[in-house]
């Protein structure tokens, strides 16, 4: 969301006809995976005096996979289109640029934040966009149930136009140039009505299609021209989406009832061991307990054929029975989330390099499919980076929009043996040494390798 743009939950904002069913169905989808992921999983009220526990393992899995997708941030590489009218020079400046661009908008942060986000709600989407006052390309993360999508009736993959409805401050207003008629603002927070922690907010509906853009405040347009850019500024990242689908599908859609038994067996082992530990006293053929108390060195005086004892909640191996179980459901919820319990650095046993990249090799191929899913993301949103940079900002790039992703290692790798197995490539022929040193983690190997050079000729 740009700005201090949130979230419009009046479905009266939206124009007629841009909310389908399936937008309110995902809207409601949403919010509910992200209450979930917050912390919201128990299905029932609780009862008065009932101990729950909630173990979160939703949050935790969605930023455990994150943080192997991203261990460390991305670099991406120009490459130099055969035939074309750039050169090696351009390609490398493209790549230095794009590199700053990244850097000075913290793009590596947002890309781990949006890989969480994708994963609980099933999309997230960014908005590319040229900042006129600070001369540069602007990237802000975009909640993606103020979006909805036209897709090309050919290709549901492809979207053909997007609308985006968000509220925005009143105060703001003129810090985007626009003016609105004050009969169509809302009241003041005196009436607490349209009142939010920066005042009173109005819809704003965002249409664009490559063509045209046309912009709505409170229901009265005030921009309805063409696209400045020549394409759509919102770039989505569905997570796991069907083949003929444009939005994705949550991770934790096969984790909710697990999630949910886990929580209700560990509050119920919780309940046991609570009582356990507070003894029970039992008394048989006694009419009363006045004067008998639990505790060291008490003396009960009881009448005859009476009969007083401890109840043991933990005799008969129940508790042992509940411990069972809640492994058994923790094993389930790795399976499902394709996380084996040695990505946590608890592997149980000593194991052999290769039989550990084996049992950790679900999570590698999780890890894979995300990925091909993100390069999808970077090169359309590197290519309007590259766009605004050349066409707004005068850059001198020869057309390029192309960009490769460098990702860094999955598992820890061994920095030494993978120095050597570059040099091997590099000597054999088979791989360049900009390409090396780019897998290595190098951000400017022509830079690099100048210096290299010049410290030879000295």
């Amino acid at each position: 969301m740009n700005g201090s743009a949130g979230r419009w939950r009046d479905e009266g904002a939206w124009p007629e006809g841009a909310l389908a069913e399936a937008d309110r169905e995902r809207f409601r989808r949403y919010a509910a995976m992200l209450a979930f992921f917050r912390g919201e999983q128990w299905a029932t009220a609780q009862r008065r005096g009932e101990t729950r526990l909630t173990l979160n393992y939703a949050r935790v899995l969605a930023r455990k996979t994150a943080a192997y997708v991203f261990p460390a941030p991305v670099a991406f590489g120009v490459p130099v289109p055969e035939g074309g009218g750039a050169d090696e020079a351009t390609a490398n400046r493209a790549e230095r640029l794009l590199a700053a661009t990244l850097a000075d908008l913290d793009l590596a942060q947002l890309d781990g934040d949006l890989c969480v986000e994708a994963a609980v709600l099933g999309d997230a989407a960014v908005k590319v966009t040229w900042d006129p006052r600070a001369g540069a390309p602007a990237v802000a993360p975009v909640d993606p149930a103020t979006l909805t999508a036209r897709v090309a009736a050919d290709d549901p993959r492809r979207a053909t136009g997007m609308t985006q409805a968000y509220a925005l401050p009143v105060a703001a207003l003129p810090g985007i140039g626009v003016t609105v008629d004050s009969a169509r603002l809302p009241p003041g927070p005196a009436d607490g009505r349209g009142a939010g922690p920066d005042g009173p907010s109005v819809a704003v509906v965002e249409a664009w299609t490559a063509e045209r853009w046309r912009m709505t405040v409170a229901g009265q347009t005030v921009r309805d021209e063409p696209n400045p850019y020549g394409w759509l500024p919102y770039v989505v990242l569905p997570n796991d989406p069907r083949p003929g689908e444009f939005w994705g599908e949550s991770d934790l859609t096969d984790l909710l009832d697990v999630c949910r038994e886990l929580n209700a067996r560990m509050s119920g082992l919780s309940r046991v061991l609570e009582v356990s530990g507070s003894p029970i006293a039992v008394l048989e053929n006694v009419d009363g307990s006045e004067g008998i108390t639990v505790g060291p060195g008490a003396k009960w005086e009881l009448p005859e054929g009476a009969r007083a004892y401890l109840l043991d909640l933990l005799s008969g191996g129940g508790a042992g029975l509940h411990a069972q179980y809640v492994d058994l459901l923790l094993r389930a919820l790795h399976d499902l989330s394709e996380t084996p319990r040695t990505a946590f650095g608890d592997g149980g046993r000593d194991l052999s390099g290769a039989a550990l990249e084996v049992e950790v090799q679900p999570l590698v191929q999780k890890v894979g499919r995300k990925r091909r899913q993100w390069e999808g993301f970077y090169r359309a949103r590197n290519a309007r980076l590259l766009d605004l940079l050349e066409r707004f900002g005068g850059e001198p790039l020869a057309g390029l929009r192309r960009t490769e992703a460098i990702w860094p290692p999955i598992l820890p790798s061994d920095a030494g043996e993978a120095v050597r197995n570059a040099t091997q490539l590099v000597a054999s022929g088979i791989r360049s040494r900009r390409s090396a040193a780019a897998a290595l983690g190098e951000e400017d190997p022509e830079r690099e390798w100048a210096r290299v050079l010049e410290e030879r000729s000295r």
